[in-house]
């Protein structure tokens, strides 16, 4: 009906003597206020004692409720709520005391005060009174005056009693939700008391209420904290100091649990009192989740290995502590070779499984503490141990490091590591009943001074294991300071080659072929070179790797492969020559560069013939892309020749020749330097080139430098030779004066004819 209903408690506003009702009306903007009255039950049999006593009450200003036997004393409490309840304590049903104990079995009327009437004065009586869970008990005849204020006594000291139990409750249920409990001991008599939540924190079965001794926190505390908890509670007693400190106790001798006490002596009225208050806080939790936190943070999340923040904090140590022994610390660098391969062709499960069990075997073959040791010891500011344990640690991918923290530099206890890894990886790795068989390069520092620094350590480590890798994989190599110079001057290539194409730094430098049998041109070899501005000539070998690494191989190839077919066209028109012109292509010209395409652009705009154009290729190329061979065809196929360079060094020569369509074989200069009659190199060129010609191929001899050279390789039955003996590599214009040179030769030879 448009009325707002506010209902004051005075069990919560203790200045309210009675429970208040507002009742405002909106329309008229009226407050009316409605006095909720205390309710009184009355049980009595005797009906004038129960009128008296209820008209007493009602002109006390109570409610009253009176009932006559004791069957439906329960259901009127439940119905009515009663502030107090008067019991006579001889009913004509039930006794009195009786219900006051069925009364006190229910949660209902636990805690509403229950004044037990009697005529009987007896201390049997009284006791039975109060053993039956009665408040208070008032004999008759009753003497109403004093009855009211024992009532209006009661309620106060209800209401006090409600707020201490609410209090209470709320204490202990939040003590509860934070897991905190608190305990109190007297240093005078020696008497230590418990709340509920330290029992159940340190799951003792126990009462609260009796006194105990410290001896309840010191027989569940971990061995390896009891001796900190005994002397800071010690101290704390003894000299009222104020103290926290986390530690462990063993729960039911099994579960282990993390707990935070704080002590601090109680003060009255700013004074130190002899009493100790110590409070107890279950951080199970909130460990696991900071060793949890702590676990990600230092280990490898596949391996379970150390990462690299892990690894540094332990090899700055192991350096201060190892120098300070007059010995150093070892870095070893360890990386899978061709690991990708075992991704590509079974899936990162499988390369997972092999990493794993590679984990597993470094473990057991180097002498290493757990993560969890070296986790446990960060609060400490130290994770090594007073005997030096070795560090196996994962960086990523396929990358480990294998620390050995005290290590006589003279000694071989490096390069017998290194023995028993190779070892170790002759063993196959298994992944789903399949074998699986990987090798790995290797690099190794030693830390030169106790200043020596973690990142400079392992950078050594990583670019003696790069340099391992160059060599030919499989193999160990030790740091040295070229290794430094090597990586500044590929930075600085890689940086330089940026600008050269822009800038028109490269060259296109010729060297003929020329036939063994009768010395006529056979054809041209095309060559790039580097004349940096200020560094001068660069050597191909130091930046046609860095090219193919960067990718900038595709456009400086493209820039060749024009440049020597227009020349090669304007040779041809000159009527210099009508031979081949030899352009290498590396393996990423193949996967990105459209090779087909490029090609047949370039021919298209230089105007030069299909057939005198050769490209050569390696090994690596063939090997690089699955799809390489279907180009190679399709070149073939337009009329350009096909040469496979570098023969005899690659991996496996002999299936290639015969799997992919080429027409010439270059013998690498391997082969050919020094090479003499009936010597090895001599029967491996003899044997490659009867194996050509056995083919249908044409073969190449490169690097001749000698007479003693050409002759043997005469002999040997090679189509055609390539080196300094006869014409060293020379750019266009020196090339065009040395084939006028060799054209006017040739004529001359033919008049004198």
């Amino acid at each position: 009906n448009g009325l707002l209903f506010i209902y004051c408690d005075h069990l919560r506003f203790p200045v309210l003597t009675n429970r208040v009702c507002l009742l405002i009306d909106p329309l008229s903007n009226s407050i009316t206020e409605v006095i909720d009255r205390p309710t009184i039950l009355i049980v009595e049999d005797n009906p004038v004692e129960r009128q008296l006593i209820g008209k007493i009450l009602r002109n006390a200003d109570f409610e009253v409720i009176a009932v006559d036997c004791g069957e439906v004393v329960l259901d009127t409490v439940i119905q009515y709520q009663p502030d107090i309840i008067l019991l006579d304590a001889l009913l004509p049903d039930l006794d009195g005391f009786d219900v006051c104990v069925h009364l006190r079995e229910n949660p209902k009327s636990l805690n509403i005060p229950i004044i037990m009437l009697t005529g009987l004065d007896d201390v049997i009586s009284i006791n039975r009174a109060y053993d039956a869970g009665a408040t208070d008990f008032f004999t008759k005849p009753i003497n109403h005056s004093l009855l009211v204020h024992r009532i209006r006594y009661l309620l106060r000291a209800r209401l006090i009693s409600e707020q201490l139990r609410i209090s209470d409750q709320s204490l202990t249920n939040a003590q509860q939700i934070a897991g905190m409990g608190y305990w109190e001991f007297d240093s005078e008599r020696r008497r230590l008391n418990l709340s509920d939540e330290v029992l159940r924190i340190y799951e003792l079965n126990i009462d609260s209420n009796e006194s105990h001794d410290m001896s309840v926190f010191y027989d569940t505390c971990h061995p390896e904290d009891r001796e900190q908890l005994e002397r800071t509670i010690a101290e704390c007693v003894h000299t009222y100091k104020d103290a926290n400190l986390e530690y462990r106790i063993l729960a039911n001798n099994t579960d282990v649990k993390y707990l935070s006490m704080n002590i601090s002596a109680m003060r009255v009225k700013g004074e130190v009192s002899n009493h100790i208050l110590g409070i107890i806080i279950d951080i199970t939790e909130r460990k696991k989740s900071e060793q949890e936190i702590v676990q990600l943070a230092y280990s490898d999340t596949l391996t379970g290995l150390p990462n690299r923040s892990l690894l540094g904090l332990y090899v700055d140590q192991a350096i201060s502590r190892a120098h300070f022994s007059g010995l150093c610390v070892a870095v070893l660098a360890i990386d899978l070779d061709l690991f990708n391969r075992i991704n590509n062709a079974m899936g990162h499960s499988a390369g997972d499984a092999v990493l794993q069990q590679l984990s597993d075997r470094l473990n057991r073959l180097v002498n290493c503490r757990e993560v969890s040791v070296y986790l446990g010891r960060l609060s400490q500011n130290t994770i090594l141990d007073d005997i030096p344990f070795s560090m196996v640690a994962r960086l990523g991918a396929d990358s480990f490091v294998i620390v050995l923290p005290s290590v006589n530099r003279s000694s071989n206890d490096v390069a017998d590591l290194a023995l028993r890894l190779n070892k170790e990886f002759q063993s196959p790795f298994n992944y789903r009943g399949q074998e699986l068989f990987v090798t790995s390069s290797m690099g190794v520092a030693y830390s030169e001074s106790g200043s020596t620094t973690t990142g400079v350590i392992l950078q050594q480590a990583d670019l003696a294991m790069h340099e391992a890798k160059v060599q030919g994989r499989n193999t160990l190599r030790e740091f040295s300071g070229d290794l430094v110079a090597q990586v500044s001057t590929h930075l600085s290539i890689q940086t330089d080659l940026r600008g050269a194409l822009k800038n028109s730094d490269f060259l296109v430098y010729y060297q003929p072929k020329i036939s063994s049998k009768d010395q006529s041109l056979c054809g041209f070899e095309a060559l790039v070179r580097w004349t940096h501005p200020t560094k001068g000539v660069i050597p191909p070998d130091q930046f046609i790797s860095v090219a193919e690494e960067t990718g900038q191989i595709v456009e400086l190839g493209r820039w060749v492969l024009e440049t020597a077919c227009r020349q090669t066209k304007q040779w041809i028109d000159q009527g210099l020559i009508d031979v081949r012109v030899a352009v290498n292509v590396a393996a990423r010209q193949f996967k990105e560069g459209n090779i087909v395409e490029v090609v047949e652009s370039v021919l298209g705009l230089t105007g030069l013939d299909e057939k005198n154009l050769e490209l050569e290729i390696t090994e690596g190329v063939l090997m690089s892309d699955a799809t390489s061979s279907e180009h190679i065809a399709a070149l073939r196929d337009q009329g350009i020749a096909i040469a496979l360079d570098d023969f005899g060094t690659g991996y496996s020569s002999l299936s290639y020749i015969t799997r992919f369509p080429i027409d010439t074989i270059k013998i690498d200069r391997s082969f050919v330097q020094d090479i003499t009659e009936g010597s090895q190199q001599a029967v491996i060129v003899s044997a490659v080139t009867e194996l050509a010609h056995g083919l249908g191929y044409k073969v190449v001899a490169e690097g001749v430098e000698t007479q003693e050279e050409l002759e043997v390789i005469r002999a040997l039955n090679c189509d055609e030779v390539q080196g300094y003996y006869y014409c060293r590599p020379m750019p266009a214009g020196e090339m065009t004066e040395w084939l006028q040179g060799r054209s006017n030769v040739v004529t001359l030879g033919a008049r004198a004819k």
